[in-house]
């Protein structure tokens, strides 16, 4: 972050009066001064309305050369060196951000000083003139004379996931981009503004891909019309080390808040507690999951099971564990041999597809009739397996052989009664899925709409490329996402949204995160309330993260489970088993903070 906003010189800045906001703005000669004249005519109007109106999949448009070239430079120098940002991720984006500057107007003499350039470039931008200019080539009506802009910077790995816009009175949005004038971005730096079609006969709900895409070109200024439910966009990845992509973005507003915001992304988020989650669980077949384990069972088991953990010293051990902190990581769960073959196809696949290791895949990269694509996006994308089981030792493919374990290990009365033996809670019913998270593109977000509102085990069967020390270490501190996030939802809280309720502060926020390893099986018992996510998996990881996700449905016993335990109680707690047969000690758990 020091190349991009440094902290030196940090300005403090307060909150200032409406009053004051407005005579920031009412400056009517603060567009001449700075705007390039020629993009403000007549002729100039006309023909950028034009391209507004005609432009997909929403109107937008993007204004280059917008400003005096002398005066921007002053303002990237202004932001670097005088202008502090905090560091923020959520499960949304990760991103470095200045407080809104429309405070600059409470700034003392000594640091205002400091901000002449990024001062004029904001009377500009909210004038009477440039207001009308907007209103005019966009065709949105009238604007209010509210000031709301910050300064961003995405430095390397830095994103920000789908979402439309739409808060209160925002009624145009606004991207100035400041990135290095003398190196032009390019498109291997990423860092693009991804605009997204909607899915045809679904109204308000983006389509996985984006059709359209911007470079955070130096000196241009990209805007569109704020549409609840549809102008869904996001900030792809940026991959360059040493090119932050530093910019201002803001928003013109409305005098009131615009008819159809109950459609907007943010309210999509907060609908109905519970609404998405999984509504159809199977039973299993033929089977009295309450008894204990027969030979028979013990027979299947050991055809896909370490044995470390089909003894019964290591299920009490577990036990105590579940019923201690509420979850649990198996490592090496599964036989060598099993997961060595799922684990070389994985990684076979991505380096394949160019999946991994500072590259972005195309959106279609992983699509077959097997692999169908999840979305909408502002919830959700990944790949979901539908193709058949291939069975280990045959000539077969990742998601085919995740696949045969789901259907012949964690759908059968056996695995139920296993499962019984570990955590003492008899299961009844069953629902899953074999999905990849490919590095550069997958993520699930947490909203509302999957809100527990029944006990359930999630039972998570991980793999990813950490078959070196550097990659395990991405893997397991969150350096490259990948990881399952926990948390508590707040449903009393109505204007908190899913961007709200997650963060990596430092403090004490709730979050439980599950980092994921590969051949790990994390078990969780997921009481009422708590919210779940896959944190978005950046380029920078080796390859994707494959899984399978199976979520059951325990014996109502009428005892609340524990909340799960942090990763620094994890750290902490005493290792559930001995290291028995190459096994990791059974309970073992590790955190992302």
């Amino acid at each position: 972050m020091a190349d991009a906003v440094a902290a030196a010189d940090a300005v403090d800045v307060q909150p200032a009066s409406k009053k004051q906001k407005t005579a920031a703005a009412a400056d009517s000669g603060a567009a001449a001064a700075v705007i390039r004249q020629s993009l403000l005519s007549g002729d100039s109007r006309s023909q950028l309305r034009q391209q507004h109106d005609s432009s997909g999949p929403y109107t937008h448009l993007v204004l280059k050369e917008l400003a005096d070239e002398q005066l921007l430079r002053a303002v990237r120098e202004e932001v670097i060196h005088n202008i502090s940002a905090t560091y923020k991720e959520t499960d949304l984006f990760k991103v470095f951000q200045t407080g809104d500057l429309a405070n600059m107007d409470a700034l003392d003499p000594e640091s205002a000083a400091k901000l002449p350039a990024l001062m004029a470039l904001r009377g500009a931008i909210y004038s009477p003139e440039f207001r009308q200019f907007v209103e005019d080539i966009t065709g949105v009506g009238d604007l209010s004379d509210k000031t709301d802009l910050s300064c961003n910077v995405y430095a390397q790995g830095g994103h920000l996931l789908n979402h439309d816009d739409v808060i209160g009175t925002r009624a145009v949005s606004f991207i100035i981009y400041l990135t290095d004038p003398d190196e032009p971005w390019t498109e291997a730096d990423g860092g693009a503004l991804e605009l997204y079609p909607l899915v045809e006969g679904k109204p308000h709900t983006p389509d996985v891909i984006p059709t359209t895409s911007h470079l955070p070109t130096w000196n241009s200024m990209a805007m569109f019309v704020v549409q609840p439910g549809r102008s869904f966009h996001s900030v792809q990845e940026v991959l360059s080390a040493d090119k932050p992509r530093l910019s201002i973005s803001g928003w013109y507003h409305k005098a009131a808040p615009q008819q159809g915001s109950e459609h907007a992304s943010l309210q999509q988020l907060q609908m109905k507690a519970g609404e998405d989650q999984i509504q159809q669980h199977a039973e299993f077949e033929g089977d009295n999951t309450s008894g204990p384990l027969s030979e028979a069972d013990l027979e299947l088991l050991r055809s896909w099971v370490n044995p470390a953990y089909l003894k019964q010293v290591s299920w009490a051990k577990i036990q105590g564990k579940m019923e201690a902190d509420g979850s649990v990581q198996l490592q090496k769960f599964l036989l060598p041999e099993v997961a060595e073959q799922i684990l070389q196809v994985a990684v076979s696949q991505d380096t394949a597809e160019s999946v991994g290791s500072g590259k972005i895949p195309s959106f279609t990269t992983g699509y077959s009739e097997d692999w169908q694509a999840v979305g909408p996006p502002h919830k959700q994308r990944y790949l979901s397996y539908r193709g058949q089981p291939q069975q280990p030792g045959t000539a077969a493919a990742a998601g085919g052989l995740l696949a045969a374990a789901k259907a012949a290990l964690f759908e059968s009365g056996a695995f139920a009664r296993l499962l019984k033996a570990m955590i003492g809670v008899e299961i009844l019913k069953h629902a899953g899925e074999v999905r990849r998270f490919r590095a550069g593109l997958d993520y699930t977000v947490a909203h509302y709409g999957i809100i527990t509102s029944e006990p359930r085990l999630d039972c998570v069967l991980t793999f990813v490329n950490d078959t070196t020390p550097e990659a395990a270490d991405g893997w397991a501190v969150g350096e490259v996402g990948g990881f399952e996030a926990y948390l508590l939802a707040d449903e009393e809280e109505e204007t908190a949204g899913a961007a709200a309720v997650y963060r990596q502060d430092g403090n004490d926020s709730g979050v439980i995160n599950v980092p994921a390893a590969s051949n790990t099986l994390n078990l969780l018992m997921r009481d009422a309330g708590l919210m779940r996510f896959v944190k978005y998996v950046s380029a920078a990881a080796p390859g994707s993260r494959w899984d399978l996700a199976m979520e059951y449905v325990p014996e109502d016993d009428g005892v609340d489970p524990p909340m799960p335990e942090s990763p620094e109680q994890a750290a902490d707690a005493e290792a559930a088993t001995a290291n028995e047969n190459g096994a990791a000690p059974a309970g073992e758990a590790n955190g992302s903070a």
